[in-house]
């Protein structure tokens, strides 16, 4: 099924040392040609398995070379009809033939999901909304999808990352390259919780035309999509075109008719998408389609946020920065900025997580330590 625990494998020899590799080799060959792209690897693996089809297809390449790449970068491999392939995706028309992961290949299976979706250039308001409904979804036992990308992708995994449901990412290029470089960290850490995946193998560039193919996988892994901000023309509207072809609920954030990111969301409402002016609506959303939430999350985030005090040494890293920098008297964000060194993102992730155990709270946009 996967990358460094694959053991299955048939004919080929795929180039030195190529005898003995398993199917996920192949594949892995397969989405590495550099002319075969999403519609082509789909014709060539419809009917054979990866070994057959690369034999048959003559192309040129170092399988065995390929497949150690992926090994010694913790890739995990799977294929479309083979073993381990997300079964949200299995009847999807349009669903990548070679997927590729980053982290527990499983942790798309176990937990509804909500894609979290906005543009890379957002505002303090639309960065603290994201953050706060990754943190929330999180402790209620919902996976946050979202693309790793900088702005509101970004804080809604800095808020996920807290605890609870682990995380999903869809990420354009190839997992042994993070990109945008400044979410490397945050990269890191959703692949420890949950997972990160791709369609691209290891060694390929993230080129712009991977953005919209990528932008159609994080609806395809989602229960219900949400736009935090966007623009007019913002690229989460090809991730709300991918989830309207498949019937999937799109949400939107209403903003201000001043603001320009919040031009695309109150178009989409406009459009009929449901309002989001908090996480009850996205729950509301998921049990119209008829997704529950695991059992007991609810009351365990509920214990969680009137846990009271952790004491500092709780907390590690910009956590701990965050909870030494709080005090008694209410301190703005740009006051948490100066002290901890923290860009927007993380230090909204960081609050929020704070805040999710109980020992720190927002008053009108100001923080202290409760």
């Amino acid at each position: 099924m996967t990358g460094p625990r694959g053991t299955g494998g048939t004919g080929g020899t795929g180039g030195p040392g190529g005898r003995g590799l398993p199917e996920e080799a192949y594949a892995a060959a397969l989405a590495s040609v550099p002319r075969v792209g999403p519609a082509t690897l789909r014709l060539l693996l419809a009917t054979d398995a990866p070994s057959v089809a690369w034999s048959r297809s003559s192309f040129p390449g170092d399988v065995a070379r390929i497949w150690q790449r992926h090994e010694e970068k913790g890739i995990e491999v799977c294929w479309h009809g083979g073993p381990g392939y997300p079964a949200r995706l299995e009847n999807d028309p349009d669903a990548p033939a070679v997927l590729f992961c980053q982290g527990d290949p499983e942790a798309v299976r176990t937990h509804p999901t909500v894609a979290l979706v906005g543009t890379r250039s957002p505002t303090r308001y639309g960065i603290g909304v994201a953050a706060q409904f990754g943190a929330d979804l999180a402790a209620l036992g919902v996976s946050v999808v979202s693309g790793l990308a900088l702005g509101i992708d970004g804080a809604a995994h800095e808020g996920a990352t807290a605890s609870g449901a682990p995380p999903i990412a869809v990420v354009a290029g190839g997992l042994d390259d993070p990109y945008p470089r400044r979410n490397a960290r945050l990269w890191a850490r959703v692949a420890e919780q949950g997972a990160v995946y791709s369609e691209s193998p290891a060694g390929v560039r993230t080129e712009k035309w991977r953005f919209p193919v990528r932008n159609r996988l994080l609806a395809m892994l989602s229960d219900v999509v949400v736009v935090v901000e966007s623009r007019h023309r913002g690229g989460a509207l090809y991730t709300v075109e991918a989830a309207a072809a498949r019937g999937i609920p799109v949400g939107a954030v209403p903003g201000s008719i001043r603001s320009p990111t919040s031009e695309g969301t109150n178009r989409l409402l406009a459009d009929g998408c449901f309002p989001v002016c908090g996480v009850d609506d996205i729950l509301t959303a998921l049990a119209l389609r008829g997704v529950l939430l695991p059992a007991g999350t609810a009351a365990a985030a509920d214990e969680g946020s009137h846990s009271g005090s952790a004491p500092s040494g709780g907390y590690a890293g910009p956590d701990r920065a965050l909870f030494e920098a709080l005090s008694n008297d209410p301190v703005s964000l740009d006051h948490l900025a100066r002290v901890t060194g923290l860009d927007l993102p993380a230090l909204c992730g960081g609050l929020e997580r704070l805040a999710r155990d109980g020992v720190a709270r927002d008053i009108g946009g100001w923080w202290e330590r409760t």
